[in-house]
């Protein structure tokens, strides 16, 4: 079976986890799996009902632990909606900020930060340090616009 999840992103989880003393076990590589596939971002109920096609009981419980520890290591986005859902994408630790297509859920990496210019210097002077930041954009993508 671990064959079926052996890719250059996978890989990356694989080696996250070995460095943290973590194990690569079958649930977590299925949760990387189905975020990696999915194109998307996908709820937990998503990312749970998937990870049971594959490899049949899983619960919940250990749905949400594996991307809470994913997201802590930034192996996985956490995406907030306003409608106040969340949906999750893969990572692979790397400062993205993401555009989101409310009509079909895809999920589109900006080509650059758009934070990388604000004054910090400013920020720091009222006695806050910045530690980390994202941006979200909801929209309507390219494809969905032309069908409409």
């Amino acid at each position: 079976m671990t064959k079926d999840f052996e890719c250059t992103q996978e890989s990356y989880a694989r080696e996250v986890l070995r460095e943290k003393g973590l194990k690569s076990t079958a649930q977590r590589l299925a949760v990387v799996h189905v975020l990696h596939t999915s194109g998307k971002s996908l709820s937990v109920g998503e990312i749970h009902d998937r990870v049971k096609d594959m490899l049949g009981t899983t619960g919940l419980a250990t749905i949400y632990r594996n991307l809470e520890m994913f997201e802590d290591l930034g192996i996985v986005n956490r995406l907030h909606f306003p409608d106040g859902r969340h949906g999750y994408v893969f990572s692979q630790g790397e400062h993205f900020h993401h555009m989101v297509c409310v009509d079909c859920g895809g999920v589109f990496d900006f080509p650059e930060c758009p934070v990388e210019s604000f004054d910090y210097a400013s920020i720091e002077k009222q006695g806050f340090r910045v530690k980390n930041h994202f941006v979200q954009l909801f929209g309507q993508c390219l494809k969905c616009a032309e069908a409409a």
